[in-house]
């Protein structure tokens, strides 16, 4: 990761659910990890079923 850019930006990664690839947005705010609030439901609800602390 490069430190001189905002980590925002560096994100690369796909959906967590699904793998689709996703668009950060420049700014400030969150890094987008779902496509849809829908597969973040579902994500988190997988990992607790799996005994994670989501």
């Amino acid at each position: 990761m490069d430190m001189t850019k905002p980590a925002k930006i560096q994100y690369a990664d796909g959906c967590l659910h699904c793998g689709a690839p996703l668009t950060q947005v420049r700014g400030q705010g969150r890094i987008r990890k779902f496509c849809s609030g829908y597969h973040g439901e579902a994500y988190r609800r997988r990992m607790r079923a799996l005994g994670f602390p989501v």
